[in-house]
């Protein structure tokens, strides 16, 4: 009895089962034409989708070509118009030398009709252009010679100047800033030194000057004798250390502060006899060289066998107090001076120096 149960309800189940493959069998199929027509569709859809992608391309070189043909164009427009603005500038100008020229030549025209004779107007006219070409010329060279005398002058009172600031400077006994010498001889014993510039190379009589060693000040100088391409200063007493010696080849340049300049700034309202009465009074003040042991020549030569000077006196003879500076017209030198002219007789001509040496 169970058994028949269990066959009537695996044939229910086999019927069910039939009927689900029946239906899932026409499912399929419906499934499958579906497939093949969404495929289809598809392939349509994407060949579509590449001529739309083609079209595109097209589209946008098109676009781009549009694009700069129409740069182009607008740059075409600007050049044509600037271009017409300038033809139109040009018209305008052609224009008024049109109407300039008519009028000349209306003016001409009226002037030949009134001259009558052409020809001698036409040698009139060679003959006013040979005279305006001759004036032309004349003018020419008139302006060459004037700016050629302008420059000259120019440079004529620059000379002035400079010489008149040499001479200034040179009578007060002030060197340049940049002033720089060395020393050739060295008498240090006999308070003194010989420099290898003279007149020639910017010294000046009674100038302040320093013997400067590396970055140091080693001694104080004042010029006393000037020539043309040496000199002789004297050693300022005091400000050579003890025991330190002047040597042939020290650097001598400008002091720092120059006794001239100071003078002038405090005798600036002097009268004019006090500059030529401060030189002596400077040079009074200057300390009397210290006289060396007469056992030896400065100048290296051998003892002569004559007697031997006093130990006050001076070597090369001169006294043992620094005379005063010679006033002007004295000889630099130290010669005598010479007697006064008498009365009614013509002075002589003056050898001052006339920079104050």
């Amino acid at each position: 009895m169970v058994w028949k149960l269990l066959s009537a309800l695996s044939a229910v189940c086999l019927g069910v089962a039939c009927y689900f493959a029946w239906t899932n069998q026409k499912a399929l199929v419906e499934e499958r034409k579906r497939e093949a027509y969404f495929t289809a569709n598809l392939k349509e859809v994407q060949d579509h989708k590449a001529l739309a992608g083609e079209a595109k391309k097209n589209r946008e070189a098109q676009l781009a070509t549009a694009t700069t043909d129409l740069e182009a164009t607008k740059t075409a427009v600007i050049d044509t118009t600037a271009k017409a603005q300038t033809k139109e500038a040009e018209l305008a100008v052609a224009k008024t030398n049109l109407d300039q020229v008519t009028k000349i030549v209306k003016d001409l025209e009226k002037q030949i009709a009134d001259a009558g004779d052409i020809p001698a107007l036409l040698a009139q006219i060679e003959s006013i252009k040979k005279e305006r070409a001759q004036a032309e010329a004349a003018l020419a060279n008139q302006v060459q010679r004037f700016a050629a005398a302008q420059e000259r002058v120019g440079s004529l009172t620059a000379s002035a100047v400079a010489a008149e600031e040499r001479e200034a400077r040179g009578r007060r006994g002030i060197v340049d800033d940049d002033f720089t010498a060395n020393v050739t001889q060295s008498f240090t014993d006999w308070g003194f030194v010989v420099l290898n510039k003279g007149n020639g190379g910017g010294v000046f009589a009674n100038a302040d000057l320093e013997v400067k060693r590396g970055k140091e000040i080693v001694a104080k100088l004042k010029v006393r004798n000037v020539e043309q391409s040496s000199s002789v200063a004297d050693l300022v007493k005091g400000s050579l250390a003890e025991g330190e010696r002047i040597r042939p080849g020290d650097l001598v340049v400008a002091a720092a502060e120059q006794s001239a300049k100071t003078a002038k700034g405090a005798g600036a309202a002097a009268p004019a006899g006090g500059a030529a009465a401060a030189a002596p009074a400077a040079d009074a003040a200057a300390p009397a060289p210290t006289a060396p042991a007469m056992d030896s020549d400065p100048f290296g030569a051998p003892m002569a066998p004559t007697p031997a000077a006093p130990a006050a006196s001076d070597p090369f003879g001169a006294p043992a107090a620094p005379a005063p500076a010679p006033a002007m017209g004295a000889d630099p030198f130290g010669a005598a001076p010479s007697a006064p002219p008498a009365a009614g007789t013509p002075a002589a001509p003056s050898t001052a120096d006339p920079f104050g040496n």
